[in-house]
């Protein structure tokens, strides 16, 4: 066997396990993502499927951890099968809101380059946050008046409940996500490689 045949070997052997690795860590997101949004959740109105939960910590932890793919796959499938599995009319709307949250939430926090400053990664990451979570609240808020029908007020009526969600988010899965990251190297290199690369 020639070095160059080695090389390819090692280099396919590489890929392969990313790729493995990238599933799995998409698999294990989306269920925490689930897990979370089911069951860490207070209904807020007598409309089915209005609830404040803590999806909105495991979707910035998991895109800010894994880059805007897992975030957004997450994101959107997870919370979306949860409110399917009340069932709630909320589902659809929440698999692209939520999905799109996460998209923002990893795309923008990548953005920035490895040796960037550590103040220009919190500007970045700050930023990812703000968008992100606009984009959550004004989803649910054109939700419930427009695309369900239920209502100026009750779109209004479940925006302060919104906002407290994603500055929980926010709030929670920043420090959660500098730990997965300085903590993956010491489990293995390549899943330090995954966490730290863009998606």
């Amino acid at each position: 066997m020639t070095l160059n045949s080695q090389s390819s070997g090692m280099s396919t052997g590489a890929r392969q396990s990313k790729i493995v690795l990238r599933i799995a860590f998409l698999a294990v997101s989306t269920v925490l993502v689930f897990i979370v949004t089911k069951f860490a959740a207070v209904p807020i109105s007598a409309f089915n499927g209005q609830e404040f939960d803590l999806g909105d910590v495991m979707i910035f932890t998991v895109a800010w951890t894994f880059g805007p793919g897992i975030g957004a796959f997450a994101g959107g499938v997870g919370s979306g099968l949860s409110d399917a599995s009340i069932p709630s009319p909320f589902a659809p709307f929440t698999l692209v809101i939520k999905g799109t949250e996460g998209l923002l939430a990893g795309y923008i926090a990548r953005s920035v380059p490895s040796s960037a400053k550590s103040q220009t990664v919190f500007s970045r990451r700050t930023l990812s946050w703000i968008l992100a979570s606009t984009v959550m609240v004004g989803g649910y808020f054109l939700t419930n008046w427009i695309g369900l029908g239920f209502g100026l007020l009750a779109g209004l009526y479940e925006v302060p409940f919104d906002i407290l969600q994603v500055v929980a988010g926010g709030l929670i899965g920043g420090p959660v996500s500098r730990y997965l990251i300085n903590s993956l190297p010491a489990i293995s290199p390549a899943t330090a490689k995954l966490a730290g690369e863009k998606s």
